[in-house]
């Protein structure tokens, strides 16, 4: 029986996010992605569940919107449940397969949770205030349009498939980047513009917590996409970012689509070039985030959202923050 332990995964300086030495053993310090490990610390700390958002008064609501607001809301609803479902198994099955460092392995792992979590709170959505529940959650197998929109992710966010490669796995980070920073933006919007006219509170408060964890996933596929910078410059040729200036334009021709599409009955202060020009906006900040031009060079059009979508008020910057600061902390407030 052989007993020798293969020690080059204890060795830090040999650590890397993909193809490095690793083992089972999940020996994470000394640490060389120390990054992972405060995202790791602010996810523990921003720990919450459905159960403390009081969505009675959206019971109410709900059945006194207009019939533009409700499609609105339900359309929504029944996409960024989706979508959640979508990210569990892109992490757990795609994504936290190839990657060698423990520590960051540890905060793809928390990810996922959380997005189980959201998919939780979605159906906690659904079931408390949807008037049929079975028809919202089987939307996609009726509309074509947030089919399509679906399809298009799973393949996009499957850009791996069965056919790794450290190129294909960083094109993999970016599309997680954007799903995690693009994707989900129209359907929130539609939440806040609802919440701002004093409709459908509760589901806003939701909303605010799934888009805080939403915000550190973003910041983990971030450092993620410049460690591979670090760690495999020879990936980062002007092929491979002209590769992800496409991704990114096909993302924000779709999720404008879609936000027009939700909005198609009339909804009181959005446009579709309203959630074009936001989804644009965007889109330059997450390409700003890894260092590239922006695209577009559009003024964002509802600047109230970054204030109104925080939890408790509390606007920061997640590097700078205290990961108290992210805390849940008892009942939200306005």
């Amino acid at each position: 029986m052989n007993t020798e332990i293969d020690l080059s995964a204890f060795d830090v300086s040999k650590r890397r996010l993909i193809e490095g030495p690793s083992n089972r053993m999940m020996a994470i310090y000394p640490l060389k992605h120390t990054w992972a490990r405060e995202v790791w610390k602010v996810m523990l700390a921003n720990t919450w569940m459905a159960q403390e958002i009081d969505l009675s008064r959206d019971v109410k609501q709900y059945k006194e919107l207009t019939e533009a607001d409700r499609v609105m809301y339900d359309r929504s609803l029944a996409f960024l449940s989706n979508l959640d479902g979508i990210q569990f198994n892109n992490l757990t099955l795609n994504i936290g397969q190839y990657i060698t460092s423990p520590e960051v392995s540890m905060a793809i792992s928390r990810q996922s949770w959380e997005e189980a979590n959201h998919v939780d709170a979605y159906e906690t959505m659904i079931e408390a205030i949807s008037l049929n529940p079975i028809e919202l959650y089987t939307l996609f197998a009726r509309d074509k349009v947030l089919a399509a929109k679906n399809e298009y992710i799973m393949r996009q966010s499957n850009v791996l498939g069965s056919d790794y490669s450290a190129e294909n796995f960083a094109l993999a980070v970016v599309a997680n980047i954007i799903l995690e920073g693009i994707y989900f933006y129209s359907g929130f919007l539609s939440f806040y513009t609802l919440a701002k006219m004093g409709k459908m509170l509760g589901s806003a408060d939701m909303i605010r917590l799934i888009q805080r964890d939403e915000e550190v996933h973003l910041h983990l596929f971030v450092n993620m996409f410049k460690t591979l910078q670090q760690e495999r410059p020879e990936l980062f040729t002007t092929a491979f970012y002209q590769k992800v200036a496409v991704l990114f334009d096909e993302a924000v021709k779709l999720e404008s689509s879609w936000g027009s599409y939700i909005i198609e009955g009339g909804v009181l202060g959005l446009t579709p070039q309203i959630i074009s020009d936001y989804i644009k906006s965007l889109a330059d900040d997450r390409l700003a985030m890894i260092g590239m031009p922006v695209m577009y060079a559009v003024k964002n059009p509802v600047p109230w959202v970054e204030k109104f979508s925080k939890v408790n008020g509390v606007e920061a910057n997640f590097f700078e923050s205290r990961v108290t600061s992210y805390s849940v902390g008892g009942q939200l407030k306005w």
